[in-house]
């Protein structure tokens, strides 16, 4: 059993917790970064539950940019969306 497999059903609370504590240091509301993003913020919400299924890779390097992600950060928020279910 791979770490993947094992992380999986933890990986949408992961996901929020990872998004959310990097929008939270920036004092920033979810509307706020959707608008930096250039998303909806419905979509942007819907990102930091963990239900928006592959999304490309401008936007995840958008999110990362616009919420001052380390490259750690950027790896993990990476492996925690490939871990979602499809």
């Amino acid at each position: 059993m791979s770490v993947t497999t094992l992380s999986t059903p933890a990986a949408p609370e992961e996901l929020r917790d990872l998004l959310v504590g990097c929008r939270e240091r920036l004092h920033a509301s979810q509307e706020r970064v959707a608008i930096r993003v250039g998303v909806s913020g419905r979509h942007y919400g819907d990102l930091e539950r963990g239900r928006v299924r592959r999304p490309n890779d401008a936007l995840l390097e958008k999110v990362a940019e616009v919420l001052a992600m380390s490259p750690a950060e950027q790896a993990r928020m990476r492996e925690l969306l490939d871990a979602l279910p499809a």
